[in-house]
C-alpha cells in the first residue's frame, strides 16, 4: 500500500506546481503519520489551504484524506510509540542539547493550546456534565489507561459515585444496563485508537449516557461518538507521544471541579480523610 502511494506523489503527473510538490514531499517523509493527519493539519503545516489538499488527494485517486487514511491503514502498523528519524542523527541532537529543547518547547507549545481549550464552551459543558452527572465512568486504554485511572481516581475525592471502568466483564453491564439515568463516560483514546473506544462510546450514546470524548487531533471519529469532545495537539516530535499535555489536562479540569464544588469537595474529603484514618491506610 505504502509503496503504490510513493510511487503516486513521485511521479511528474502531481509534482506540477509548487503545492504539488510541498504536499508530494510532505506525504514522502511523514508516511507514518498520515493516518494520524487531517486535511486541516496538514495544511496548516504547509501553509495551505485545506481545499487545496483535497483537490491533490482527489487527483491521487482518493475521495479525501479518510480514503487514504484507510488504505494505509490496512497495509501499515503505525505505533504511537516509535523514533522517527535517523537514530544517529537523534543522539547527535541530544549531545548537543537540541532534541530536548524541541521537546521541551513542543511542551510549551501544547500548555498554550490546553489554556485555549480551558476557554472554549465544550471544557464549560464537560465541567458541568461531571458536576452533575448522577455516576461518572471512567475509561481508556492501553498506554493512556493509568491517567485516565488517575484522573479517575482524583475526581472521586471532589465527588461521589466515580468509577474506572476496564471492561473485564466483556460487557461494560455496569455503565450501559440503564439502571440508573443521568451518567456520564467519559472516555481518553488517542492515537494509536483503542479498537474497544469507538464501540463503547457508540453503545454509552445508544444507552442515554453521555459521552466526554478526551481524544486528539488525529482521531477520525471523535465527532461521531461523543456528546462533548475535547481535542488536544497530538505529538509531532521526532519521539513517541508523550503524557505532559494529557496530565496537564486532567489536573486542570480537576482543580476546575474543586472551584465550582467549592465546600461540597471540603465536606468530601474530611469524610474520606477520617475514613482513611479508620482503616489505617496512611501513617500521618
Amino acid at each position: 500500500m505504502a509503496q503504490r502511494i510513493l510511487k503516486l506523489v513521485q511521479s511528474e503527473e502531481l509534482r506540477r506546481s509548487k503545492s504539488d510538490r510541498l504536499i508530494a514531499h510532505y506525504i514522502e517523509r511523514n508516511l507514518a503519520e498520515i493516518p494520524f493527519e487531517t486535511a486541516k493539519s496538514i495544511a496548516s503545516r504547509l501553509e495551505l489551504s485545506p481545499m487545496t489538499i483535497g483537490r491533490y488527494l482527489r487527483r491521487m485517486g482518493f475521495d479525501g484524506l479518510d480514503q487514504l487514511k484507510h488504505e494505509l491503514r490496512r497495509g501499515n502498523s503505525n505505533p504511537a510509540w516509535q523514533v522517527k528519524g535517523p537514530v544517529d542523527r537523534l543522539r547527535e541532537d541530544i549531545r548537543e542539547g537540541k532534541l530536548l529543547a524541541g521537546l521541551i518547547q513542543e511542551q510549551i507549545n501544547n500548555l498554550g493550546m490546553v489554556y485555549e481549550l480551558t476557554t472554549s464552551p465544550e471544557w464549560q459543558q464537560a465541567i458541568d456534565a461531571l458536576i452533575g452527572a448522577s455516576e461518572v465512568y471512567v475509561a481508556a486504554y492501553q498506554n493512556v489507561r493509568g491517567i485516565a485511572q488517575y484522573f479517575a481516581s482524583q475526581l472521586s475525592y471532589t465527588r461521589p459515585r466515580v468509577q474506572f471502568v476496564d471492561g473485564v466483564n466483556g460487557t461494560y453491564s455496569e455503565l450501559l444496563d440503564g439502571s440508573v439515568e443521568g451518567r456520564v463516560l467519559f472516555l481518553h483514546d488517542v492515537r494509536r485508537f483503542a479498537a474497544k473506544a469507538k464501540p463503547l462510546a457508540m453503545e454509552a450514546r445508544r444507552a442515554g449516557v453521555k459521552v466526554i470524548l478526551y481524544t486528539d487531533e488525529y482521531c477520525p471519529w471523535a465527532a461521531e461518538v461523543s456528546d462533548i469532545c475535547l481535542v488536544v495537539p497530538g505529538s509531532h516530535g521526532p519521539l513517541w507521544d508523550g503524557a505532559a499535555t494529557t496530565i496537564a489536562v486532567m489536573d486542570l479540569m480537576l482543580s476546575n471541579v474543586i472551584v465550582v464544588l467549592g465546600d461540597e469537595v471540603s465536606e468530601r474529603v474530611g469524610m474520606l480523610t477520617r475514613l482513611q484514618d479508620v482503616f489505617g491506610d496512611f501513617e500521618a
